[in-house]
């Protein structure tokens, strides 16, 4: 019965994997396959980026080395190649944590609650609209989640000093993918504060979780000041910004979790959480003190990007799954209602992977302007709205990244036939949002070409306003490709 959510989980995760190739159409994946990419060719362990630690870094530059070492890629870069090797290893191993993540849910949620509920834990996870959609991107939120829920399954399995130290481990490495992944230690500390050799274990929690993180981590020390600097510039962007969107305490349980689990499991989470507050079994403790950890730091500003609350879903799901305790003489009732539940998930997912699948509106505009504009001509276009970028944009990105090779990944596609946002302009091009579809920039205005997004506006996409993507978590009938509206104008038109 395992299998089920783990081929599931796959069906949905390793879907239209290779969407937008060689186009790079989803922003950050350019900084890290860039990053691996040169770590590999260039025999270096420093990533050349401190916003983020290190780990996962160094798993897609594995990746990477792997790819070209049996022949599946190449390391010579996005500038006059084919880049589309190099983000499918990255994006492979960011399918390949969602399913672990699913299979260490699954895991975890037969420990807690039984069977039934590790099974509905793995299926909720499977179809959870922002894990599949995660699941396509070479980002660190994956290997981050998968590290968490792995420290969650060790954690409900230690009953020893080893076994604390094993779960104390993963949290230091979930923390050392991604920092926010070191809120699982709250779960782990909260079972070793239940036991009753409570001293030594959360001594054994938080020297394992230390040594775990500065394992991978050395290269930190090597840019101190830089490391620092990168966590008061996500610090400042988290807490001191405003934006379109309301405080996190707010926008988190009304907006982001409803429709990054699904309507259906985001209402048996409630139910769970709720549950869990009156049966404060040893799993219940763990999970809450947790999940309102996370709740309280993450919440407290403004800048809430859905994909930050991704590992908080292998909790969800496992809350949602424990309320089959309520019938525990007829687990068929509560699987039953569960399975129902599911299917928002399910559709939302699919949608989107079948969206995915389709022809990006900035693929349909590259081929339009290599049709249609002659070699030498200047283009003006948004950065995340059009297709191309050139050695002027290379350039300005050498200021980010001092190394010729990672800073050939940018957004869009090399090109050296046209001159990118150079003035006087011969040809216009003007998108939507991001991340919004619509609509059409400036209709009727005697564009040259259009290219839409949508056949009319969707009165219900869901989309997360901060993330610079073009396809929405809900709301999905009116939309026919993925990427912007798109409209161009030529001197000639």
């Amino acid at each position: 019965m395992g299998g089920a959510p783990l081929l599931l989980a796959a069906i949905l995760a390793f879907a239209s994997l290779n969407f937008g190739l060689p186009f790079l159409l989803r922003p950050d994946e350019d900084v890290m396959v860039g990053r691996a990419v040169r770590m590999v060719a260039e025999h270096s362990f420093d990533p050349l980026f401190t916003n983020y630690p290190p780990l996962v870094f160094y798993l897609f530059a594995a990746a990477e080395g792997a790819g070209a070492l049996f022949g599946f890629g190449t390391l010579q870069g996005a500038v006059h190649a084919d880049p589309s090797s190099a983000y499918l290893a990255g994006r492979i191993v960011s399918a390949s944590a969602a399913v672990l993540t699913v299979l260490f849910t699954f895991l975890a949620g037969r420990r807690a609650y039984g069977p039934a509920a590790g099974l509905l834990a793995a299926l909720a996870l499977a179809v959870a609209p922002l894990a599949v959609r995660q699941a396509h991107f070479a980002t660190t939120d994956g290997v981050e989640t998968a590290f968490v829920a792995a420290a969650i399954w060790a954690g409900l399995r230690a009953r020893s000093t080893r076994g604390y130290v094993v779960a104390g481990a993963l949290c230091g490495l979930a923390a050392c993918a991604k920092y926010t992944g070191g809120f699982a230690v709250f779960f782990v500390l909260a079972l070793a504060w239940l036991d009753q050799d409570r001293r030594r274990h959360l001594i054994a929690v938080a020297g394992a979780a230390a040594v775990a993180f500065w394992i991978p981590g050395l290269v930190i020390l090597l840019h101190p000041l830089d490391y620092w600097r990168g966590l008061g510039f996500l610090g400042t962007n988290a807490y001191l910004r405003t934006s379109v969107v309301p405080i996190g305490w707010i926008y988190l349980p009304i907006v982001i979790w409803p429709f990054g689990l699904g309507l259906g499991t985001f209402a048996a989470a409630l139910g769970g959480v709720v549950l869990g507050g009156l049966r404060r079994e040893r799993a219940d403790l763990a999970l809450l003190a947790m999940l309102l950890a996370y709740y309280l730091v993450t919440g407290a500003g403004h800048e809430d990007f859905w994909r930050y609350q991704l590992p908080m879903l292998p909790a969800l799901t496992l809350l949602a799954a424990g309320l089959v305790r309520l019938a525990p003489s007829r687990p068929a009732l509560p699987a039953a209602v569960a399975l129902v539940l599911l299917l928002p998930s399910l559709y939302a997912s699919v949608a989107q992977d079948l969206l995915l699948g389709r022809t990006d509106t900035r693929r349909l505009a590259a081929e339009w302007i290599e049709a249609n504009v002659p070699a030498g001509a200047a283009i003006t276009m948004p950065y995340y709205g059009g297709p191309f970028y050139d050695e002027a944009e290379l350039g300005q990105n050498r200021y980010y990244v001092d190394d010729r090779l990672a800073s050939g990944f940018l957004q869009g596609r090399y090109t050296d036939r046209y001159r990118i946002n150079a003035s006087p302009a011969d040809v216009v091009l003007k998108a939507s949002g991001p991340p919004y579809q619509y609509p059409l920039p400036d209709a009727g205005a005697g564009a040259a070409t259009t290219f839409t997004a949508y056949s009319s506006r969707p009165w219900d996409a869901v989309y997360d306003p901060l993330d610079s993507y073009y396809l929405p978590f809900w709301g999905f009938e009116d939309i026919d490709r993925p990427g912007p509206s798109i409209a161009i104008w030529t001197s000639s038109g």
